[in-house]
């Protein structure tokens, strides 16, 4: 078992974001907590650098969800609890990145692989929270496949996407990715491109699968499982293709 050097700062970073989390509202309890324990993992296998990714995550999707939320409250696209994640949202986007971060401490993987799978997963949870929660502060409608048509749908309706909502999520995985460059997660600004056109690539085949009725099945949380390993695996193709080096 092996930490990272710089895991001792990063837990201090761990505590002090879940405890901003739980005092501005945008985590219940739990849903802090629950935070607490993927950023203690993350920051254990990466140390800072896994850290950054995950607060630009964290704080920016709190900032999305309170800019103009009495406009999506009308407009029925608001998130339920005014927005307050709890333990089920944090397991839903981030276990993929906390078994990331418990694989680099165990010693189960290349750090270098484990650290793409962790931008991936995080650029795709981002780009769908942006989506979300941009979306409906765009104008115009949204819009979703429906067997072989593509129709209109109200904001917040599964399977929906708005062209602002596709602008948002792809500013959001850009910004994440940059972020792990910078933070020296990303091994080069190529990489960090991989990463986010996976993650963006992802959550345009989340919304595609919502609108199934397996998506209907599988459900919200589910759907935000399935979307961060999809965005790993797409990640993790580049890599075996080549276009990313090990």
């Amino acid at each position: 078992m092996t930490f990272h050097s710089g895991a001792a700062m990063g837990a201090l970073l761990a505590v002090s974001g879940a405890v901003l989390v739980f005092l501005t509202g945008q985590g219940t309890l739990g849903g802090a907590f629950a935070g607490l324990v993927v950023s203690l993992l993350i920051v254990a296998g990466f140390g800072v650098a896994g850290f950054v990714p995950l607060a630009v995550f964290v704080l920016g999707s709190g900032l999305l969800t309170r800019i103009g939320a009495r406009r999506k409250e009308r407009a029925g696209a608001a998130e339920p609890n005014q927005g307050r994640r709890d333990q089920r949202h944090v397991a839903a986007k981030l276990a993929l990145p906390a078994l990331a971060g418990a694989l680099a401490v165990l010693g189960g993987g290349s750090t270098p692989t484990l650290a793409l799978i962790l931008t991936a997963s995080l650029a795709a949870a981002f780009a769908d929270t942006a989506a979300t929660e941009a979306g409906p502060l765009t104008g115009g409608h949204a819009y979703g496949v429906h067997g072989t048509r593509l129709v209109s749908l109200p904001h917040g309706a599964p399977g929906g996407m708005s062209p602002g909502g596709f602008v948002a999520a792809a500013a959001a995985a850009i910004l994440l990715s940059a972020g792990a460059w910078l933070a020296g997660l990303a091994g080069s600004p190529f990489e960090a491109s991989v990463a986010a056109g996976a993650g963006f690539i992802a959550c345009v085949l989340e919304s595609l699968f919502a609108a199934t009725s397996l998506g209907t099945r599988v459900g919200h949380f589910g759907r935000n499982v399935l979307l961060t390993v999809a965005s790993a695996l797409l990640a993790l193709s580049a890599r075996a293709l080549g276009w990313v080096a090990s």
